[in-house]
């Protein structure tokens, strides 16, 4: 079974998808997905699927959207008898369901394995490795976390964690691509992620100090004066204290202004790292 959550829902047994039309049994698939190889109680299965409205026929329906994802399963195992048998994959518990699924055949254990690489290679020193291992885990994302599922409040706030991960691991790639002195390569992408979140300090800092070390110092005091009028405007707030610090270094431009920027890189990779 390949299982992969980070864009739309794919499941696959041999090369047969097994992802049920039905919404619920959708609903349920991703869940028991997202919690592989341990129980989903019955209580969590209806709060995603009915909210606070749990009818009292919600145990049938329940069971329903279980013979549904089965039947997906048994006509994978119809194709190749090697495949397990559908009870074997998704297995009953006294207080809920289970999904066996391995681990290296599920993008998120894949991602989060590639992470864990990046972490080992930052701390043996190879920053340029840990670069590449982070860049391999966000290449595993196809679009949002199951993109193509309407999330019932269950399956959100697991969306909300993946979405937080990735923007996480985002940030210490673009810390360690600093830290590299890849400056230019990651202003295009600074400035994206900075339109997606207008009030980010952090991409913003980021982008301010990209700018800066690639010798574009008016543009980065351009965006942190962009970013100061929009705050008041919307938010009525001035910028942070580090941020308006790093402007008044990046105004100064003394001479031992470049070595101070780089400080700030380092220093700030080290607060996205913990």
């Amino acid at each position: 079974m390949i299982v992969r959550v980070l864009g739309p829902l794919r499941v696959t047994v041999g090369d047969v998808p097994v992802v049920p039309t039905p919404l619920k049994a959708k609903k349920l698939l991703a869940l028991l997905v997202l919690n592989r190889d341990r129980v989903v109680q019955r209580a969590t299965i209806e709060r995603e699927l009915w909210g606070l409205d749990v009818p009292m026929s919600s145990s049938t329906g329940i069971q329903n959207c279980v013979m549904q994802i089965r039947k997906c399963l048994g006509q994978a195992q119809e194709r190749d008898s090697a495949c397990p048998l559908p009870k074997k994959v998704l297995i009953t518990e006294p207080t809920g369901y289970r999904l066996a699924v391995p681990g290296d055949h599920f993008d998120v254990s894949r991602h989060r394995g590639l992470v864990a690489a990046a972490g080992r290679a930052e701390a043996g020193g190879d920053l340029a490795e840990a670069s590449a291992q982070l860049n391999n885990a966000l290449s595993l994302w196809r679009d949002a976390p199951l993109a193509d599922v309407p999330a019932g409040p269950v399956l959100q706030s697991h969306v909300l964690r993946l979405e937080e991960e990735r923007k996480s691991i985002l940030m210490q790639r673009v810390a360690l691509d600093l830290q590299l002195r890849r400056y230019t390569e990651v202003i295009g992408e600074l400035h994206a992620l900075a339109a997606l979140s207008p009030y980010d300090e952090v991409l913003y800092e980021y982008l301010i100090l990209a700018l800066c070390l690639s010798g574009r110092r008016n543009d980065a005091l351009s965006v942190y004066q962009e970013l100061r009028v929009a705050m008041i405007d919307e938010l009525g707030l001035e910028p942070s204290p580090r941020l308006r610090s790093l402007q008044q270094q990046v105004l100064s431009c003394d001479a031992g202004f470049d070595e101070a920027l780089k400080q700030r890189v380092s220093g700030r990779a080290e607060l996205v790292r913990t």
